[in-house]
């Protein structure tokens, strides 16, 4: 029930990033978008509210000079001078009816606007004013003939669009009553608000948007680049316990997590030495007793006890030179070579007649690899003797990769239980409990051979053949 609960949730977030640097990034960017967005809403707002204050003003200020325009003319002079005001912006005209034909403004904004008007227009024989905000006229927009003339400069353009963007944009439409009782109407387009973006400023604003993101991937991989170096360190250490001590140098952060890491290493160095010093001194030890009991055991007459003492004596002996050997590996300083995987394979196989070299697999060309050559032999030997201790023969094969070379022993044994495999690399673990230097061992060879193949950057690994038997894989990296 647990798994198919948590199986929606698995699906559900299986697409977000893994990483600190991915999730850096996307901080990082979604804050900038964010800001930006938010931005851009205050200064359309902001355009929004200043374009309103600014058309009132404009509205206010030419029903001023209308007032007093008409206010001291006859009925026909202000029909004559109506017909002189009015252009492809404003309209002028005159009526016994008001063309806003509501008393009530539409908004509290235009009812303070029709309060001013009357207070200020009072002295100009102006008795009432009346103002409405009307949508714009889309039929019969077109610039003036003027405007659309062949030829025209980049001004003349720029005007005529200006012209256009005033015809399609909402208008005033403002009444002023005079004292006797004549209406003068007139018509003023608000300003038409532009967008943020026009086709002049979108490329800037794409380039710089584009540079902004590129120095946010710079400062992301910049800081997140000694943590990089920290997990490549953290998972070398793993594989190799005395690989270089990182450098305790950069940010305040990194030079402390390095110190620690180092500090880390350096104990657990002095911890294996110590236990690696002990394990050979007690082996180093055993050697004068056990020494004494084969002198003693040489005495004897043949029977079969004496048979019997001289194999555990040989298991132990056997046992004591493998706790000496796994405990010198990690002073072993043998440098890597170029070593052909051929050769050292043929140098083993000639050792034991229960060998079969196969047929080399993968890319064709010699399988040259970095090694050094007598660790490398050795591994390569207990494998070898652990295929044949376990399954009486071994096929050894080689397959060469693009950057590893790959040796493939297999034996015609039983094989392993899967749950047991990793159980075979620990000290002294042997699953068959025979006390038989030929069954039994001293449990020590696949771990021996394993701290010697990682030591070269190598690594063995054990797997069931689909045939039958067990099938040991060495990886070594190629040189190329």
């Amino acid at each position: 029930m647990a798994d198919t609960a948590t199986a929606p949730f698995t699906t559900r977030w299986r697409f977000l990033p893994r990483t600190l640097p991915a999730w850096l990034l996307i901080v990082l960017i979604g804050t900038l978008l964010v800001s930006q967005t938010t931005l851009f809403m205050i200064m359309a707002r902001n355009r929004v509210s200043s374009s309103e204050i600014v058309d009132l003003y404009r509205m206010n200020e030419r029903a001023v000079w209308l007032a007093k325009l008409m206010s001291p003319l006859s009925a026909e002079e202000r029909k004559h001078l109506s017909g002189e005001l009015a252009d492809s912006t404003v309209v002028v005209s005159l009526s016994s009816l008001p063309a806003v034909g509501t008393q009530v403004a539409a908004t509290d904004t235009l009812a303070e606007v029709e309060d001013i008007l009357v207070a200020r227009l009072t002295k100009f024989g102006v008795t009432d004013a009346r103002v409405r905000l009307d949508e714009p006229n889309t039929a019969g927009t077109s610039p003036p003939a003027d405007a659309a003339v062949q030829d025209t400069g980049e001004v003349e353009e720029d005007l005529s669009e200006v012209a256009r963007d005033f015809l399609n944009s909402q208008r005033y439409t403002v009444s002023l009553q005079l004292k006797d009782g004549q209406w003068v109407n007139f018509v003023t387009p608000l300003t038409p608000i532009g967008p943020l973006l026009n086709p002049e400023s979108l490329p800037t604003y794409l380039f710089v948007s584009a540079c902004v993101v590129l120095i946010a991937f710079w400062a992301v991989s910049r800081i997140t680049g000694p943590y990089h170096l920290l997990e490549a360190a953290v998972s070398r250490l793993g594989s190799n316990l005395n690989s270089p001590p990182l450098a305790e140098k950069g940010s305040r952060d990194y030079r402390s997590a390095a110190k620690a890491l180092n500090q880390t290493q350096a104990l657990l160095q002095e911890h294996v030495e110590e236990r690696a010093l002990l394990a050979a001194a007690l082996a180093h030890d055993l050697r004068t007793p056990v020494t004494k009991m084969r002198l003693r055991l040489a005495l004897l007459k043949n029977s079969k006890e004496k048979s019997a003492l001289t194999t555990d004596i040989a298991d132990i002996e056997e046992t004591v030179e493998s706790v000496i050997s796994l405990a010198k590996l990690d002073s072993a300083g043998e440098t890597l070579e170029r070593i052909d995987m051929t050769s050292i394979v043929e140098t083993v196989a000639d050792e034991y007649e229960d060998i079969e070299i196969e047929a080399q697999e993968g890319l064709a060309g010699r399988p040259v690899c970095l090694a050094s050559p007598i660790a490398l032999r050795r591994a390569i030997r207990n494998v070898v003797e652990n295929a044949i201790s376990y399954g009486t023969r071994a096929h050894m094969t080689l397959v060469l990769e693009p950057r590893r070379v790959l040796l493939k022993v297999r034996d015609d044994g039983p094989g392993i239980d899967p749950s047991r495999m990793t159980d075979v690399f620990k000290p002294f673990v042997r699953l068959e409990h025979s006390r038989n230097r030929r069954t039994g061992g001293s449990g020590l060879g696949l771990t021996i051979a394993r701290t010697l193949l990682r030591k070269m950057d190598g690594d063995v690994t054990l797997s069931n053949h689909s045939d039958g038997g067990l099938d040991v894989r060495i990886s070594l990296p190629r040189a190329l």
